[in-house]
């Protein structure tokens, strides 16, 4: 009895070890082979379909993975391309990709790419942007097996060696060219960091961006621009920060900050002068109403000079003329600056100082309404230079004297195309007003011998030749 029982209990444990090893071996086999069944199977055509579908979907675009190049782990394709007439708003062009899949995770169905790189990728505008792409309206689902091999795709890193759009309607003007991203995408959100290149804004003002470096984070729906530093191509650097939401009701708030950034054109000038300058500065945008900007900022121009400008040709000459004093032809300023404001379709400027000391001071404030400019100016002459121009005018004009300048007030009015003020034309009118009176009176005393009648007429004469026209 006793031998029988001592049969059955190593019979027992022998069953028990036998069992653990066949686990054990399975277990090894399992390890060993399936990470190679899968990757004999991400060789296959069936992936490659499976790949170019997902990739057409999260672009919404429709195009085809280059065929794929396995090495052990390791992966390479020569890019993804949309077709040409493909369904959707932008057209890819994805070159050289390349990247690696973890094998310790296979056993747990879970892909994983640690870091995919591109070396260029291109975008240019759909010729279709309002059709749905297939791959998204639902193209045929793939084949269980294939589906179901995973449970999770993981990707750690996309590091895009070169990105470049150029300026369309579909990218709303906006434009970038060689410029270096790094992406970590999760769920739900992704931190983006960008390098080098270049970005092209549709704002006259900032022009072509050069990227030093920014960093963005999307944390569904909105996008927070954590930092941007760039550069002028002409100097000057420029930092933003700010956030977007998408909506029915977009909402956006930031700040910009700049540093001797080029003014479009190299000037600045509503009418009265211009003034060639950069800028410094900052702008606050407060919120997005009825699709238009809403904020308000300060702007400091440096390295400024005083010019003739549109709509000025004349006045600055004819001071300078009047006065005997060139320099109110063009000369520095020591200071120049001003607040503005905005909101959709209307700019306020407001106060604008702008002074040469012991030359000129400019005083007051504008309003850009779409195309159209109004605005009133108190411009100011040193005491000495404002005493003779408003001896020639009669006493009519830089009459009240204010901390050192006798000053006349300026309207503007016009377009941002054609700035007008009304400066020369009360000038031209006072002198011609005083030419009269004063010829008037010589003509009276040489003529007074031979009686009033004489000296009237005279007077008439040189009022038909100077008084202005009559209103």
């Amino acid at each position: 009895m006793s031998g029988t029982s001592g049969s059955k209990r190593r019979l027992g444990w022998w069953w028990l070890w036998t069992g653990l090893g066949i686990l054990l071996v399975s277990a090894v086999l399992a390890a060993v082979f399936l990470p190679l069944a899968v990757v004999r199977w991400l060789e296959g055509a069936d992936f490659r379909r499976i790949a170019s579908q997902q990739l057409s979907s999260l672009l919404k675009t429709e195009g085809e993975l280059e065929p794929l190049e396995w090495s052990s782990f390791n992966v390479y394709s020569a890019g993804f391309r949309s077709r040409p007439e493909a369904a959707g708003p932008w057209l890819w062009n994805l070159q050289e990709v390349r990247t690696e899949i973890s094998p310790r995770l296979l056993l747990d169905r879970i892909l994983r790419f640690p870091e995919i790189t591109i070396d260029t990728l291109t975008l240019s505008p759909g010729t279709r942007p309002q059709a749905l792409p297939e791959s998204v309206e639902g193209a045929p689902p793939p084949k269980p097996g294939s589906a179901e091999l995973f449970r999770e795709v993981q990707v750690g890193k996309v590091e895009v060696g070169s990105f470049s759009v150029k300026p369309c309607p579909a990218s709303q003007g906006w434009g970038a060219k060689d410029l270096k991203i790094s992406l970590r995408p999760a769920k739900q959100s992704a931190d983006l960091e960008f390098q080098g290149g270049e970005i092209s804004a549709p704002l006259a003002w900032v022009g072509v961006l050069q990227i030093v470096s920014a960093k963005v984070r999307y944390a569904d729906p909105t996008v927070y621009l954590t930092a941007l530093d760039a550069r002028s191509s002409q100097g000057g650097g420029l930092q933003a920060s700010g956030e977007y939401t998408p909506g029915k009701v977009p909402q956006a708030r930031g700040r910009i900050n700049w540093e001797k950034w080029s003014l479009p054109g190299g000037k600045i000038g509503l009418g009265l002068f211009e003034i060639p300058a950069k800028v410094s500065g900052d702008f606050v945008l407060q919120e997005l109403r009825d699709g238009g900007a809403v904020g308000q900022g300060q702007v400091n121009l440096v390295e400024a000079r005083l010019e003739p400008g549109k709509g000025s040709e004349t006045v600055l000459g004819l001071l300078a003329a009047l006065t005997g004093e060139p320099r109110l032809r063009g000369c520095p300023l020591t200071t120049a600056r001003a607040q503005c404001s905005m909101q959709p379709g209307i700019y306020d400027i407001q106060r604008i100082e702008a002074e040469a000391p012991g030359l000129l001071r400019a005083l007051g404030q504008a309003r850009i309404t779409g195309n159209k400019v109004t605005g009133q100016i108190l411009l100011g002459l040193e005491k000495g230079l404002g005493a003779k121009v408003n001896a020639l005018t009669g006493g009519e004009c830089f009459r009240r004297e204010e901390n050192g300048y006798l000053v006349e007030p300026v309207s503007l009015y016009g377009t941002l195309d054609r700035p007008q003020n009304d400066l020369q034309a009360k000038l031209t009118a006072a002198m011609a007003r005083t030419a009269v009176r004063t010829g008037a009176q010589i003509l009276e005393n040489a003529a007074g011998s031979q009686g009033g009648d004489a000296a009237k007429a005279a007077g008439q004469i040189l009022n038909s030749l100077f008084a202005p026209p009559g209103r």
